[in-house]
């Protein structure tokens, strides 16, 4: 493709990517997924044609997964084709089978606040984190332990659901500044289809409008019927769909 792949190191004060633009979604979060890939053990590069910035790619090998931020066909095309064992998420769908998943976004300024808990939903500890780790695992399979050290913290918060004095389910939210983004929501399957994943998106969405976020934003797997359901009774809105690349 012409633009080689270079190492890039981020100081954790450092906000040199804050004006980066490549995404229509996520380049305010952009600085802070490169502090916490390296935070983590994860593999974070920079794509480059002379002083152009053309891309970012950032891997958990752990987690067997890659993402690449670039405005480039081009670039996140070269990058899946050459991601081994890795999936990735591109926002250009550069396979025919890649998965779609649909980007929804809510502005938070003057969300309605009304709703009616249906299980029991408390903000995360670290004595809670082994037991997440178990569940995280018995749903994903693959998980990165070292994404947990030093969580919850001021921008990565997560939440617990409990069912009859059992762990049901967790879903997490990260905030930057004045936008915040809801990911990793996990369920186990015998407490599906009971309201959980509603109860864990309100929590979330609530504390990022706490703490000062102004919008909120998710990726929901297009199959995934019942979560987009969910989060489109809760006022969020499509806006556009990344895609997901198996590995090989």
């Amino acid at each position: 493709m012409g633009a080689p792949a270079e190492p890039v190191q981020i100081d954790p004060e450092d906000d040199a990517l804050g004006g980066a633009d490549l995404s229509s979604w996520f380049n305010p979060f952009l600085a802070y997924f490169v502090r916490d890939s390296q935070r983590s053990g994860g593999q974070v590069r920079w794509i480059r044609r002379a002083h152009e910035l053309l891309g970012l790619v950032i891997a958990d090998p752990a987690e067997r997964v890659a993402t690449v931020f670039t405005r480039s066909a081009e670039v996140a095309a070269a990058t899946v084709h050459d991601r081994g064992p890795l999936g990735v998420f591109a926002e250009f769908p550069s396979e025919p089978d890649a998965e779609p998943f649909d980007v929804f976004e809510l502005n938070l300024d003057g969300a309605s606040r009304t709703f009616r808990f249906r299980h029991a939903v408390r903000a995360l500890v670290p004595e809670d984190l082994p037991s997440v780790r178990a569940l995280m695992r018995e749903v994903y399979r693959f998980v990165n332990d070292r994404w947990f050290d030093g969580l919850p913290n001021p921008f990565e918060m997560g939440f617990a659901a409990e069912v009859d004095g059992r762990l049901a389910g967790v879903g997490w939210v990260t905030r930057v500044g004045a936008h915040a983004r809801l990911h990793s929501l996990t369920v186990r399957v015998p407490f599906r289809r009971i309201g959980v994943g509603s109860d864990l998106l309100r929590a979330r969405l609530w504390w990022a409008q706490r703490n000062g976020a102004h919008s909120v934003l998710s990726e929901i797997a297009r199959g995934n019927t019942d979560s987009q359901a969910i989060a489109e009774r809760a006022g969020m809105r499509r806006v556009g769909t990344i895609y997901f690349h198996r590995p090989r």
